[in-house]
């Protein structure tokens, strides 16, 4: 059973789902589970906190964490501010190793992962 911010709109024989998150359209393919651990995690988020924007960001920092074997948990996490802090530290692992020549693109995932977790737009 998903959250009252899903709405799940057909699924297909292949396992595709078409969804709306928090209102939007979203195609969820038969190897998305990121999506599903995105909206888990913000299932456990207050109501006015989930936004559609923050439960993509999360999924797809998810799947880098995932894809890049950084394999930093993040079942446990309970809250928006620890999803922010989460996502923060795989930004960190993604670019431990990196070029000097990355460190612009470095810093600007963290403001924008700021940005996105921002409570400024929420009550």
């Amino acid at each position: 059973m998903y959250p009252s911010f899903i709405d799940i709109i057909s699924t297909e024989v292949a396992g595709i789902r078409h969804m709306k998150i928090c209102g939007q359209d979203y195609t969820a393919y038969s190897y998305d589970w990121y999506i599903d651990d995105a909206i888990e995690l913000a299932a456990r988020w207050k109501p006015d906190q989930v936004t559609y924007q923050r439960i993509l960001h999360l999924r797809n920092w998810i799947r880098e964490n995932y894809q890049h074997d950084h394999n930093v948990s993040y079942q446990r996490i309970r809250t928006l501010a620890g999803c922010r802090k989460w996502v923060e530290v795989v930004i960190h692992a993604e670019y431990r190793y990196a070029d000097e020549v990355f460190k612009e693109a470095y810093q600007e995932q963290l403001r924008q992962n700021n940005g996105v977790f921002s409570l400024k737009d929420t009550g």
